[in-house]
């Protein structure tokens, strides 16, 4: 690709951030995100299961650790919780 007459080009590199050095809860939590999503989404159903069992079949299918999801869930779990208690009011 030709750059016009008067631009400049630059290249940029970028460095990876070392993977020891970032939490593993913060690498995780796009997931953890897309798994509540999943679980609101089956509570929602009219034919739901069980709110643990749901948990438990997302994360099983995900292949996420259930204890630190759990406790993600426990600090952020406010919506998810909300949606639960509707469900079964």
């Amino acid at each position: 690709m030709a750059i016009p007459r008067g631009k400049q080009s630059r290249v940029v590199a970028l460095e990876a951030a070392p993977t020891e050095s970032v939490p593993a809860d913060l690498i995780a939590s796009p997931l953890y995100g897309v798994a509540m999503l999943k679980i609101a989404m089956e509570l929602k159903k009219a034919d739901a299961r069980p709110v643990d069992e749901l948990i438990h079949g997302v994360l099983t299918k995900m292949r996420l650790d259930e204890g630190e999801f759990r406790r993600f869930l426990e600090a952020n779990g406010g919506l998810l919780r909300a949606i639960a208690q509707k469900r079964y009011a």
